[in-house]
Formats: C-alpha cells, structure tokens, sequence
C-alpha cells in the first residue's frame, strides 16, 4: 500500500501530465525510482490519438539520441573487457575514413571528433532502408571536418561510428551486443534497437509532429526556430499535429538514436549506469568524468563526457540524456546525491527545437523532480 505521502505525490503527478497534454502534448509516459526503491510509472494520454489507445506504462516510445549512453556503454563495456583501447586511433578499423588516424575511439562518443553532421541533411524518406556507411557518407558531402579534440559539437555521426566499431570488434549486430552486454544483466526486457534487430511494433506509440508553415522572412538557424529535418515531400506545413511515426527510418538514426524503449526501462539502465552494475567504476569514470562544456542551443545540457550530459533540471545538476526525433522527445537523469532516477517519454514534437512541441517535456520534468523531492 502507498503511504500517505507517495499517493499525494502520485497524485500531483498525474495532475502534472494532464496539464500537459492540456497544452498540447498528446501521451506521455514517466516513471521514477529514488534509491533502492522499485520504479513507479505514471502515463497520460493517447498512444494512438485516431484509435483512442491509451498509453500504458509497457508501450514503446522512440528515445531518439538517449540511444547514445546506450551505446556510448556498450563501447565502453569493450574496453573493459580488454578488446578495444578507448585511446587508440579509428583508422585501425576505417583506414579510408578522412582524418581517422588523428581521432580516438573515445571522442567518437564525447562529441570532440570534429566529424561532420549527417542529421540536418539526410533525406526523409520512411521507405528507404539506409546503410551506417550511407550516413556516414551523406555528413562527409554535406560539411568539412574539422580537427578533433576542440570545443564539443554535437556529432551524431560519431556514434553511427561506433555502432560499426561495436558491430566489427564484437562480431554481433549492434542491437544484438547492446541487448547481451547492457539490456540483459539489468533484465531490461522493454528496450530494443529496431535498426538491427526484430521489435515488437504492436507496442510502439504513435508520433506526432508540429509543422507550421515558417513566417515569412524566419530565420533558418537551429537556434532560432529553423527547422531541424527535411520533411519537405514528407509532411507538408500545417498547423494541425501530423502522424510521423514513419517519416525517420530506424535504419537512419541507428546507433545515435535509433532505439525504442519505456521510461521504467530507462530508470532502470541509469540505475544500473550509476550503481556500477553495467560497467565498473574506473571504466564508468570514461563516461562520466573528463568533461567538456557545451552550449547547445534550445537543450539543457551544460557539460558533456561520453554518453552522458550534465543537465540543469530543478535547480540541481542531473546526469543523463535527452532525445528528439520526428514525433517524439525523451529525457532519462539521474541525481547522484538524491539518488533521484527520472525519465519521461512524449510521443508529440517538432523541428524547431524552441517550440512547445519539441522543448515542453523539460519544464514539466522540472515540476516532477520537484513534486517527488519536495
């Protein structure tokens, strides 16, 4: 039985996800867990708004770039077991890749590779199935490098690298080493990698997707408002929320954001992260230490190590990461020094990074981290 105070705080939690979706969110699902405690959820809203399903703590969101401490961990996992040095150049494994003997294993997943970016250039296009080598071919046409170890710049294409890297030294597909070396000794059985292994898709919620059309004479930069995909061809402008659960193949986000999981599953990863049950600490100590300051426009992140992002949320530094993708924005965090674990799903968003659609999950996670710490 709840005790008096944990039904008030489920109480305020569930009054928190109905004012969002009174603003305009459509689902959301969020589940928390302080210290040793078993993780609670709390959902709202639609799974899929035209069939009236109803979200439900087991159903699948897109977590969009949380895949990477996913996948930042399974590369570390390597290196702890001694079949790969974090330090050693990647051109042992891409020799033709440009710049590959000056860039570490290690800064392919703390975003100080100085690769280029594929993301903001690749065609959507739900029926085309991408290879990783096709993304990686698509950010080298569309920008120059620049050279590794600089400032931190988001770099998607450095953890498509990675994926191949786990992928070439494992001997196994990225889904299938993530799914032995991470998902399974934490018995997550509700998190999957859709780009390079078999999903149960009747469980996946349904996306929705904000396009209006662009005000005439709008800027075009991210950080202004531009928008972040080309959906053009895919969905057209309209004020209305779109269905885009299709319009980014799995196969084009791959091991930077191609993985599907539920907020309780992701409590338990950054549990499992944080409690040394997935790496041990000197090798937790490559993700999570060593990092570099970061300014991305329209996110919360502050600090950046490798797969993990100091964030501001409620006043208190969280270690975690967020997710976007067309239709869906996620967030998982962990407080060291609450021992707070929260993660939060929503199956509505957006290209412009600055609109309710794509940023309005941040602000309601900051009322339940204040709801459940008090």
């Amino acid at each position: 039985m709840l005790h008096k105070s944990e039904t008030a705080m489920l109480k305020d939690l569930n009054t928190l996800l109905d004012r969002y979706l009174a603003d305009g969110a459509v689902g959301a699902s969020l589940a928390y867990a302080k210290g040793g405690s078993t993780p609670v959820a709390v959902t709202a809203g639609f799974a899929d708004r035209e069939q009236g399903v109803a979200v439900l703590p087991d159903r699948l969101f897109k977590i969009g770039s949380c895949t990477k401490t996913f996948v930042a961990a399974a590369l570390v996992k390597l290196a702890q077991d001694g079949k790969l040095d974090l330090s050693a150049p990647i051109s042992g494994w891409f020799p033709d890749l440009p710049g590959a003997p000056n860039i570490s294993v290690r800064q392919l997943v703390n975003h100080r590779s100085g690769l280029p970016e594929f993301e903001y250039y690749i065609p959507m296009d739900p029926t085309r199935r991408w290879t990783p080598q096709q993304l990686v071919d698509i950010a080298f046409a569309s920008e120059k490098p620049k050279s590794p170890g600089g400032p931190a710049v988001y770099n998607n294409t450095g953890y498509v690298l990675a994926g191949m890297l786990i992928e070439a030294v494992s001997g196994q597909s990225l889904g299938g080493y993530v799914r032995n070396a991470v998902l399974q000794p934490l018995g997550l059985k509700n998190t999957w990698s859709p780009a390079t292994e078999a999903f149960p898709e009747k469980s996946m919620v349904r996306g929705y997707y904000h396009r209006p059309p662009p005000a005439p004479g709008a800027s075009t930069d991210l950080a202004s408002g531009g928008e972040m995909w080309r959906m053009d061809g895919v969905l057209p402008y309209s004020e209305a929320l779109q269905d885009s659960s299709d319009s980014f193949p799995f196969s084009g986000a791959y091991g930077c954001g191609d993985m599907v999981s539920t907020p309780t599953d992701m409590v338990g990863f950054m549990r499992g992260l944080f409690g040394g049950r997935v790496i041990s600490p000197a090798f937790f100590a490559e993700m999570f230490e060593s990092r570099a300051p970061v300014s991305f426009p329209g996110t919360r992140m502050r600090e950046t190590g490798a797969g993990l992002f100091q964030s501001a949320y409620a006043d208190r530094a969280f270690y975690g990461h967020q997710g976007s993708i067309p239709g869906y924005v996620s967030v998982m965090l962990h407080d060291p020094q609450s021992h707070l674990t929260i993660a939060m799903t929503s199956n509505v968003g957006s290209g412009n990074r600055l609109s309710f659609q794509a940023s309005g999950l941040h602000p309601v996670v900051d009322e339940a981290i204040g709801i459940l710490l008090g």
